[in-house]
């Protein structure tokens, strides 16, 4: 990565993706169907669209750029991950990951 602290930017995403996953026995399959069917039928028809009217293209892009800054915003800003998965949880998945990852380091220590 070209600048060092892009790197947090796939761990901590890798990470959440895991903690919702722990909570969530359905998450894995949703993102894979969202990131490898729904958004990439999107853009597709967003590109089917620009072919056919660049006027139309750019409105639909517009909108669908409005609605994924109102979900970031509020997802970030309103707490609305906190609706999906509460602070305490989060906390407890995290403690949860540390200790797994003691216990690997610990067992990989012994092995040696």
């Amino acid at each position: 990565f070209p600048v060092p602290i892009m790197r947090k930017v796939p761990l901590e995403a890798a990470t959440l993706l895991g903690l919702y996953a722990s909570q969530f026995r359905f998450v894995p399959a949703i993102y894979v169907l969202v990131a490898f069917v729904v958004l990439p039928g999107i853009f597709l028809g967003v590109s089917a669209i620009f072919d056919a009217s660049i006027a139309g293209g750019v409105v639909v892009l517009l909108i669908l750029m409005a609605l994924s800054s109102v979900f970031v915003f509020w997802w970030v800003r309103l707490g609305g991950c906190y609706r999906v998965l509460s602070e305490e949880a989060r906390e407890e998945g995290r403690r949860a990951l540390e200790q797994a990852d003691r216990d690997l380091v610990e067992g990989e220590a012994l092995q040696t």
